[in-house]
């Protein structure tokens, strides 16, 4: 039996995060920060590849995981953010865009396709999970 060489990519952005550090600093955006990267570990697989991407993005690759799959873990990111509670801050959201990794692409194209479906998420109205496939 072959193994799944299928791979994914979620690109995630902390939704109105200059807003939290304009209302209550930088250390409590910080301490989102790493609430935010709590929330990631506890909720992926201990195969996925989770690292910081800019300010308050989030890029995770889900090995094994397909297009589908991906977009399924990514809902469940999204709802176990959102029901988070986050000292100071209350609730926050984030939104979402998953892309599917191609055999032989490079970084930058998958990355770009992510963005493009995290800006559709954005424009959607926030706190929702978009694909390659939406935009």
């Amino acid at each position: 039996v072959q193994r799944q060489n299928s791979m994914s990519m979620i690109l995630l952005d902390i939704d109105l995060f200059k807003a939290v550090n304009d209302t209550y600093g930088h250390n409590i955006g910080d301490d989102v920060l790493v609430k935010m990267s709590q929330i990631l570990l506890n909720t992926l697989r201990n195969i996925d590849i989770i690292c910081r991407w800019g300010g308050e993005e989030f890029l995770i690759l889900l090995p094994t995981a397909d297009l589908d799959n991906a977009k399924v873990l990514a809902e469940k990111l999204r709802v176990s953010i959102a029901e988070s509670e986050i000292d100071v801050v209350g609730h926050i959201s984030a939104s979402f865009g998953v892309a599917k990794v191609l055999e032989g692409e490079s970084m930058e194209a998958v990355v770009d396709r992510a963005d493009k479906a995290l800006y559709l998420a954005k424009k959607s109205g926030r706190n929702c999970v978009k694909t390659e496939l939406d935009t």
